[in-house]
C-alpha cells in the first residue's frame, strides 16, 4: 500500500512539474501596429489570445512614426516580436536588413500561395520573402445617403466622375450650417496617396518614379485632380479644418453625419457599423475625370518579424495562424475586414454589397513598388504633401507639380 501511495505521489509530482513546465513555456509577445491598421489587427490578436496560451500585447504606433521607430529600434536592439506596417515600406525595410528572412517558412505554407499577389510582390526582395499579407485594405469612395436624399440627390447612386462629386458636394453644402459636401485630411500625406492618387491614376496619370530616369507625376489627371480639390476648397465645400488635419480626423468627421462624400478605405465599413450603426452610407469606386474611369490604392498592412525578435518561433506560428481559415474568416471577414487570401474574397460573411464592392476594388487598384516612399510621399515634408498643400490651399497648381517632380526625381536618384 505504501508503494502504491509513493507511486501515486510520484506520478502527481511529475504531472505537476509537467504542468508547471507547460505554463512556464507560454510566451508573452509584443507586437507593433500602425494606428491606421489597429482596429483590424486588434480583432486578430484578440482571437489569437483567446485560442492560444502564448499571448500577444499590441502597441499602437502613430503612422508617421513607424519608419523611424523601427529603424532606431533595430539599431538599438529594442524591437517587438512581430510588426505590422504599411505594405508600401517593405522595399526599404527589406533592403535595409530590418526583417527576418521568412522565405523557407512561408513557401512551405500552402496558404501563402493564396495571398493576394500585391502583398506577395511587395514582400519579396531579391528572391527572398520577408513578410506576408496581414490586414488588407483598399481605397474607396463613401457617401452619406441621408445627406444625398436631403440635398435632392439619388441616395442609391454614388458619384462616378469628379464632376459628379463636385456637383453633389455643392448641393450638400447648400443644406447649410456645419454640413459640408466633401472632406479630406489636407496635411496627411498617407491619407492622400491612398485616396487622391487613385483619382489621378484612374484618369491616366503615373505618380511615382522607380528610378531617377522616370518622370514622376505625368499624364492626364495630376493637375486636373489638384484643380478639382482647389475648386471645392475655394468654394467652401470642404471644412476649414481640413487644411491642418494630419489624419487625426481622417474618417472621424464622416462619422458625425455632417460630411457628404470622402475617400476612405474599406476599414471604414467596419468602423461605421461599430461606431454609428444607424448611419446610412454607400460605397463605390474612386472615379477619374470620365465615366468608367476608376482605380484604388491597394494598401493595408503586411506582417513581418523584425531582426532581434526574442520569440521567433512563436512569432512564426502567429503569422501562419493568421493565414489560416480561422484567422482570415473569424478574425477578419467576420468583422467586415478583407482577408489577405484571394481565395476567401467571397465568403459566408460578405453579404453586405458595400463589402463586396471593396473586395472588387482590390482587383482594379494599383500599388507602387518603390524605394524611398517615405521621403517621396509619407513624410510630413515630402514633395507629395507639399504639392497638395501648395496647389489646393494656395492655388498654384502648375508650380506645385513642377516643384514636386524635381524633388521626387532627386529622391529617386539617391
Amino acid at each position: 500500500m505504501r508503494l502504491v501511495k509513493l507511486a501515486g505521489a510520484f506520478a502527481l509530482g511529475v504531472s505537476m512539474l509537467a504542468a508547471g513546465a507547460f505554463a512556464a513555456s507560454a510566451a508573452e509577445l509584443s507586437m507593433w501596429v500602425r494606428a491606421s491598421g489597429a482596429n483590424a489587427a486588434q480583432h486578430l490578436v484578440d482571437l489569437w489570445n483567446m485560442k492560444h496560451d502564448d499571448k500577444i500585447t499590441l502597441t499602437v504606433i502613430p503612422d508617421d512614426q513607424m519608419v523611424t521607430k523601427l529603424a532606431t529600434g533595430v539599431q538599438a536592439g529594442d524591437v517587438p516580436d512581430i510588426i505590422s506596417f504599411d505594405l508600401i515600406y517593405m522595399p526599404d525595410f527589406m533592403r535595409a536588413g530590418f526583417l527576418e528572412d521568412l522565405t523557407d517558412f512561408l513557401n512551405a505554407d500552402p496558404n501563402q500561395a493564396k495571398v493576394a499577389q500585391a502583398y506577395k510582390d511587395l514582400a519579396t526582395y531579391e528572391g527572398k520573402v520577408y513578410g506576408t499579407g496581414f490586414t488588407p485594405d483598399v481605397s474607396v469612395l463613401v457617401w452619406n445617403k441621408d445627406l444625398f436624399k436631403k440635398a435632392g440627390l439619388d441616395p442609391e447612386k454614388g458619384p462616378t466622375t469628379l464632376d459628379e462629386i463636385h456637383e453633389a458636394a455643392k448641393k450638400i453644402r447648400a443644406l447649410g450650417g456645419d454640413t459640408y459636401g466633401f472632406w479630406f485630411s489636407g496635411a496627411c500625406p498617407g491619407c492622400n496617396i491612398f485616396t487622391m492618387s487613385p483619382m489621378m491614376v484612374a484618369s491616366g496619370a503615373k505618380i511615382l518614379p522607380k528610378t531617377a530616369d522616370e518622370e514622376p507625376l505625368q499624364g492626364p489627371g495630376v493637375e486636373e485632380v489638384l484643380q478639382f480639390y482647389r475648386d471645392m476648397w475655394s468654394e467652401g465645400l470642404i471644412p476649414a479644418s481640413a487644411e491642418a488635419d494630419n489624419g487625426q480626423n481622417f474618417v472621424g468627421n464622416f462619422k458625425t453625419g455632417k460630411i457628404g462624400i470622402q475617400g476612405a478605405g474599406g476599414f471604414l465599413i467596419s468602423d461605421l457599423k461599430r461606431d454609428v450603426p444607424d448611419m446610412n452610407f454607400g460605397v463605390t469606386f474612386l472615379p477619374g475625370l470620365k465615366a468608367g474611369e476608376k482605380s484604388a490604392f491597394v494598401g493595408g498592412d503586411v506582417v513581418a518579424i523584425p531582426k532581434g525578435s526574442k520569440n521567433l518561433d512563436v512569432a512564426k506560428q502567429f503569422i501562419a495562424w493568421q493565414l489560416s481559415d480561422e484567422g482570415q474568416l473569424e478574425g477578419l471577414a467576420k468583422n467586415n475586414i478583407l482577408p489577405s487570401r484571394a481565395d476567401l474574397s467571397k465568403n459566408k460573411y460578405f453579404e453586405d454589397p458595400r463589402v463586396v464592392t471593396t473586395a472588387e476594388a482590390i482587383g482594379l487598384g494599383y500599388v507602387p513598388w518603390v524605394f524611398h516612399f517615405n521621403d517621396m510621399v509619407n513624410s510630413n515634408s515630402s514633395p507629395w504633401i507639399q504639392m497638395i498643400q501648395t496647389a489646393v490651399f494656395q492655388g498654384d497648381v502648375k508650380g506645385a507639380v513642377a516643384k514636386a517632380k524635381e524633388a521626387m526625381k532627386g529622391i529617386a536618384s539617391e
